[in-house]
């Protein structure tokens, strides 16, 4: 099976390249420069998308412009919707199925309970971009997993996580995480491993069905969360008893905020609780 795939360097993307290296699938990647990756396409993400695209089976599209701030930036509509519009056309053109990386934040920063009936309420630049990009997925192509993603976590993962770099920090510089406020927020936050894992096992699932002759289009929204849900602390203080033994949490003053739990879908295999993928990385 062929695999087109975008945001292959990206934190999700570089977690699931291990599993399609080993398989029989034959990838190509959609990527902004040269990443020195096998069977590279370059596309700037805002203008036609580039002659040659393969025939393809499965589009994985992971390709994003993240800025959580209030400020308009016209690049991440580019990114986020209106790339994602072109490649709906493609996928529609060709029969693909399209795997989508959305956000449960769509529902808004607001939500303190996330599920598939909590309204929509993209609140912020990023998460609206998501949602429009949601709404050219549903309405023009055939056969798509929509992932609204809740905050992913693990080592060398983005900033804008804080949970990322008290993980990072504790591991390559023995650097003891700050806790701002209480810490009391609930959140069941995922491991990227299972991101990769969820978003094979969907492909493989693809395929397998292909195989069979089962010819029923897939129309789905998936929710990709934690099934163990902490508070901000406790994240904090595995990290401390886990990486950082006899250490602990430098606690500051800061802003309450408000707990944001995803109901998450069912889960084709066992998700990795924190504990074990703190103690996984320490080895």
């Amino acid at each position: 099976m062929k695999i087109l795939m975008t945001g292959a360097t990206s934190f999700i993307g570089k977690h699931i390249l291990p599993f399609l290296d080993i398989s029989d699938h034959e990838v190509w990647h959609l990527v902004r420069s040269k990443k020195g990756l096998y069977r590279e396409l370059i596309w700037d993400f805002t203008g036609s998308l580039p002659s040659g695209l393969p025939q393809c089976d499965v589009l994985i599209h992971l390709a994003a412009k993240a800025n959580f701030g209030q400020e308009l930036e016209y690049i991440q509509y580019q990114v986020n919707t209106l790339s994602t519009i072109k490649l709906a056309a493609y996928a529609k053109e060709n029969k693909i199925y399209f795997i989508f990386a959305s956000m449960a934040s769509i529902h808004g920063s607001q939500c303190e309970l996330v599920d598939y009936n909590s309204p929509l309420n993209p609140d912020t630049n990023y998460s609206l971009s998501k949602y429009l990009a949601e709404e050219v997925i549903k309405t023009f192509t055939d056969c798509y997993s929509i992932l609204r993603i809740s905050g992913v976590y693990g080592l060398d993962g983005p900033g804008h996580l804080g949970l990322n770099k008290a993980i990072t920090d504790a591991l390559y510089m023995h650097k003891r995480p700050t806790l701002k406020g209480s810490g009391n927020v609930k959140r069941n936050y995922i491991c990227v491993q299972d991101v990769a894992k969820w978003i094979i096992k969907l492909i493989d699932t693809y395929y397998y069905e292909n195989y069979r002759n089962i010819t029923a289009k897939k129309k789905e929204i998936l929710y990709l969360s934690g099934n163990e849900t902490m508070t901000i602390l406790d994240y904090l203080q595995h990290i401390v008893d886990i990486l950082l033994p006899g250490q602990f949490i430098e606690k500051i003053e800061g802003a309450t905020s408000h707990d944001f739990i995803v109901q998450p879908s069912p889960a084709p295999f066992k998700l990795i609780k924190f504990k074990e993928y703190l103690k996984q990385i320490l080895r």
